[in-house]
């Protein structure tokens, strides 16, 4: 045994061993706790909503005034969108150059910054983001303005965390605010935009931790920004006669929105695979695109091109006949302008295909085309982004109370009939939408595909379908009849 070793171990076992003691709890100590955190996100919150607005409202004015200058070209049978075969491929080249993750629809590049990145993102990519959006709205690409401005947000929350020297978490949280008081700012709507915020992320939860923040930056940058709501207020259900009818109503339209959604999804996963086949010719995609674009809103009218806001308009206010296939046509020239190489939002393309679809569908069945122009404005959102809450509380703040409640439950119909899928492929999966349903959690929805949601044994979906695929069964005594 070795003597000195021995005699050091009982040395060091006589130390005594230095502990922090807890400090004293005493009766205000929590709320003093509670205080401290309250105080600091309402300044973060605040500040982070009065950057957003700014920046938003910066990004409306130049759009209309680029979308106005735009509209003055044209010179005998041409006009503005006969450009996007030039405005596309210019697009691609100032995103690939400056800032690769302005790609696409912004929130979607925002949502893999905060699940992958813990909310970092180059401030850089808010200016590109704005100049290539500008370019692709001004000249007929049909996308949404939301995209930009969540992006533009969160890049100014992700910069101005690095100032502050915000840990990890606190960047997440403010980087979270920014996607919130983006969508708040650009549509009006501080309270459902601050939900759709901290309820995009995962398909199933919600970021509670950031709900406080997030309302005060919804709020501030929606009084900063001082955008008017999309849609008119309705003072009317004539036509629909009873409470009980109207939810029958809404149920059905919320099961038709669902599937528009769904088509929409698969439409942009569609271009998406064509497009990649081309992977290594991203300016002869471009053009490819440009060119189909000009040549669509030629044959199907200008209507289609750019955010189609007149004509949500008119669909909202019921005053003119909207074709049937309207929100087809939009479907079609969404998925090509962001798959192309467009960049910008595809909330405002979800607005516009739900609401024609839902004022054409109502027409023809002799129901208010307004009424369920203003349903599917916030169903088709609720189903295709997975934000329910979000849009139930939309279709709450825009629409009055007695009618409210009823796009609400449209809303969340049309979310279940989607399923497992969205147009944010970085979206998280955080629960399965039927009990008779067995699907992979967290991770993002793009990854899944149809093999891997699988039917729960013993469930009744599970004995529907033996039942339905079981073989028929042949009488004993029974014979093949012999044909001469």
């Amino acid at each position: 045994m070795d003597i000195k070793n021995t005699a050091s171990e009982i040395a060091d076992n006589q130390k005594p061993i230095l502990t922090s003691s807890p400090l004293p709890t005493y009766w205000y100590t929590e709320h003093a706790a509670l205080f401290i955190g309250t105080v600091k996100w309402a300044l973060l919150g605040a500040v982070a909503g009065l950057c957003v607005g700014l920046g938003t409202k910066l990004f409306l004015y130049l759009l209309t005034e680029a979308t106005a200058l735009a509209r003055h070209v044209r010179y005998g049978y041409f006009r503005y969108f006969d450009l996007l075969p030039l405005a596309l491929p210019a697009c691609v080249w100032l995103i690939k150059t400056y800032a690769p993750t302005a790609k696409g629809h912004g929130t979607e590049a925002v949502i893999t910054a905060v699940h992958s990145k813990n909310g970092k993102i180059d401030l850089p990519v808010a200016p590109v983001k704005l100049l290539a959006t500008l370019l692709t709205l001004a000249f007929g690409g049909s996308v949404g303005k939301e995209g930009p401005c969540a992006q533009i947000g969160a890049a100014i929350a992700s910069g101005f965390a690095d100032i502050l020297r915000l840990s990890d978490v606190d960047r997440r949280r403010l980087v979270i605010c920014g996607i919130g008081a983006g969508f708040s700012a650009v549509f009006g709507t501080p309270v459902s935009g601050a939900l759709f915020g901290i309820e995009v992320l995962y398909l199933g939860r919600i970021e509670y931790p950031v709900l406080f923040p997030c309302l005060v930056a919804g709020i501030v940058s929606h009084l900063v920004c001082g955008t008017v709501p999309p849609i008119p207020a309705l003072q009317t259900t004539a036509g629909v006669h009873g409470a009980p009818l109207l939810v029958l109503l809404s149920i059905g339209f919320g099961l038709v929105f669902g599937l528009a959604a769904r088509a929409m999804i698969e439409a942009l996963s569609f271009v998406e695979r064509v497009v990649h086949r081309f992977l290594g010719h991203p300016y002869i995609v471009a053009s490819a695109g440009g060119l189909f674009l000009a040549i669509l809103y030629t044959v199907a009218g200008a209507k289609y091109s750019g955010l189609g806001v007149s004509t949500i308009d008119q669909a909202m206010h019921g005053v003119v006949s909207i074709s049937l296939m309207a929100f087809a046509i939009k479907i079609v020239a969404t998925s090509v302008t962001l798959e192309t190489g467009g960049s910008g939002g595809i909330v405002t393309p979800l607005f516009f295909v739900g609401s024609t679809l839902g004022a054409a569908l109502a027409t023809h069945l002799g129901l208010p085309p307004a009424l369920f122009a203003a349903f599917g404005f916030v169903a088709v959102l609720a189903a295709a982004a997975n934000t329910p809450i979000a849009a139930s509380v939309m279709g709450i703040e825009l629409l009055p109370a007695s009618i409210g409640v009823y796009a609400a439950l449209c809303a969340c119909t049309a979310y279940l009939i989607v399923g497992h899928k969205s147009v944010y492929k970085s979206q998280r999966l955080g629960f399965s939408k039927a009990s008779g349903l067995d699907v992979p959690l967290d991770i993002a929805i793009g990854e899944i595909n149809h093999a891997d949601i699988k039917v729960r044994p013993g469930s009744f979906a599970d004995r529907l379908q033996r039942y339905s695929f079981r073989p028929l069964k042949r009488p004993k005594n029974w014979k093949r009849k012999q044909i001469d």
